[in-house]
């Protein structure tokens, strides 16, 4: 393994156990965020469009937060596409399993893809989302829509 498969493995383990914690720390996890970040998510995890800017995901995080307030998400599978040195933009993807349990006290488990794309070795310029949704809970309709970023 690479050091820079290496450091993609702790950077994405890092920021998934912060998503983890039942107060995520949306400073951390959007650390290496771009400040005109894109972030694309599935119609259930929200409003279905793409979330732009590093402070509009932030609240999304936030609502997310609210809505299910406990979580655990454990990353599976990590593949990176360019070597971070002296590569300018790469892809990482990351199978992962989330378990999370909504205000109400009802759990709901689903698998997902995330794919993150880091532009000059260092910032997360869009992420998009891909989930499997059998069982889980329509949340377009318990978040209510922000408008566009």
């Amino acid at each position: 393994m690479g050091i820079a498969s290496m450091v993609a493995k702790r950077r994405v383990r890092s920021s998934w156990a912060i998503s983890s914690r039942s107060r995520v720390d949306t400073d951390s996890l959007l650390k290496t965020w771009a400040d005109d970040a894109v972030w694309d998510g599935p119609a259930e995890l929200g409003v279905g469009q793409t979330i732009k800017g590093k402070k509009a995901v932030a609240e999304w995080f936030q609502r997310w937060e609210q809505e299910f307030p406990q979580r655990k998400l454990v990353p599976k599978n990590v593949c990176m596409k360019g070597t971070f040195w002296p590569s300018r933009n790469n892809v990482l993807m990351v199978e992962y399993t989330c378990t999370e349990t909504d205000k109400q006290g009802r759990e709901y488990m689903y698998d997902g893809v995330t794919v993150l794309h880091i532009k000059n070795m260092t910032k997360v310029a869009k992420v998009t989302e891909y989930i499997a949704f059998a069982g889980l809970p329509q949340l377009s309709d318990l978040l209510q829509p922000m408008g566009k970023a």
